[in-house]
């Protein structure tokens, strides 16, 4: 009797730890099937640290925005804030900042794309902004080479960024061809 009263709360406990798993990995599944695909250059970042596996750090053009080019109510907050960059597509394919806001904007043009990051509010001049796209896992192996490619030529991120903003890395290409791509699951 006592064992039929500790496998159910053992089971509801289980079903919503692989509930709350399976969430996680879906979430990020369905922005890399369904997501804007976006492309940016990627600028070489240094160190590496070798205890965390495989990986590249990738810096963007936009990780830097001026403090002019933002718009909107600036929180009251101290700390890490949200921020949301407009992306346009240029002529050679890949996209660039053309301004930023405090607030998700609902008046976005047609092939306007909006990003979302976090920075801190109390900066001057230009805002560092993270967007969670800086840190890139690879298969064992392959962070040297990307490493590689990356210092010597220049390495193109294609991302996918869903409605409300959020970015996740599709996949790594290199003159138009792909280097990695991140599989869905």
């Amino acid at each position: 009797m006592k064992t039929k009263y500790f496998l159910l709360p053992a089971l509801i406990v289980a079903l919503l730890q692989s509930g709350a798993l399976y969430a996680m990995v879906e979430k990020h599944a369905m922005i890399l099937r369904h997501g804007t695909m976006i492309t940016l250059a990627t600028q070489p970042v240094d160190p590496r640290d070798l205890l965390r596996g495989e990986y590249v750090r990738l810096g963007y053009g936009i990780s830097s925005v001026e403090a002019d080019k933002v718009s909107g109510t600036k929180p009251d907050t101290t700390g890490l804030a949200d921020i949301y960059v407009t992306l346009k597509e240029g002529a050679d394919g890949r996209w660039s900042l053309t301004g930023a806001s405090w607030q998700k904007r609902r008046d976005l043009a047609a092939g306007e794309v909006q990003m979302r990051g976090q920075t801190l509010t109390g900066a001057m001049g230009a805002f560092a902004v993270q967007y969670g796209i800086e840190r890139y896992y690879l298969p064992e192996g392959w962070g040297r080479a990307v490493e590689k490619v990356q210092g010597e030529r220049g390495v193109d991120a294609v991302i996918a960024v869903s409605g409300s903003g959020e970015a996740q890395i599709r996949s790594l290409k290199y003159n138009g061809r792909l280097l990695y791509q991140e599989p869905a699951y």
